[in-house]
């Protein structure tokens, strides 16, 4: 878009010729103002140049990619909250002030010993944190108990309710996560409990590739 000429600039914020002087108390700073903006904020714009456009809009985007960033969802295991082909979002700071609560929905580096098992290190998986440092955990025929407490997990997909799980105590600075679709979800079950400083960030929100067209 075209910027307005210096002297139009000037009538707009001066007083109307109408209107008596004292109409906008401030009109002579404006003046002031419009004559520092001409001055120097209108050239510093002439001098922009294409480079520097690019050099904003990459600064923007590193802010944005430290702030949150979008996974494809590529598995059933989170079923029915996330479906395979869903889009979802995490934001990446909430856990620099906190730690995870029970009931966040997580993306997190695969552990260690999926690694040794050949899994890339690279590969991130999505889950919900069950329980936290501190806590006993166990399931008795496919109810979840956190704490001598039976848990009442509504999100979850129908699964048999004659898995059991010996129960644990979960270490410091270690959580345990599991898929909202018991009967296909690799997690703690599997490979033990998760460590916090595995965890890059706490799901916000998804969209479908549809929503989008």
């Amino acid at each position: 878009m075209a910027m307005a000429p210096p002297r139009l600039l000037r009538g707009l914020i001066a007083p109307l010729p109408l209107l008596p002087a004292d109409w906008l108390p401030c009109h002579q700073q404006l003046l002031a103002s419009a004559a520092l903006l001409h001055r120097w904020w209108i050239p510093s714009l002439a001098r922009l140049r294409c480079s520097d456009g690019f050099k904003l809009f990459l600064v923007l985007l590193l802010v944005s990619a430290a702030l949150a960033e979008v996974r494809y969802v590529a598995s059933a295991s989170m079923a029915p909250t996330l479906r395979p082909g869903d889009r979802a979002v995490a934001e990446k700071v909430s856990y620099r002030f906190r730690r995870p609560s029970v009931g966040d929905i997580v993306f997190f580096r695969v552990p260690t010993a999926l690694q040794n098992c050949g899994m890339n290190k690279d590969v991130v998986f999505i889950k919900r944190v069950i329980a936290t440092p501190g806590d006993f955990i166990e399931v008795r025929q496919g109810q979840l108990i956190v704490n001598s407490v039976a848990q009442n997990e509504h999100y979850t997909a129908p699964h048999a309710s004659s898995y059991t799980m010996e129960a644990m105590r979960l270490p410091e600075g270690h959580v345990f996560v599991m898929g909202d679709n018991r009967n296909n979800s690799c997690d703690s079950r599997a490979w033990g409990a998760l460590p916090i400083s595995n965890i890059l960030g706490r799901y916000m929100m998804s969209f479908t590739r549809s929503s989008l067209q």
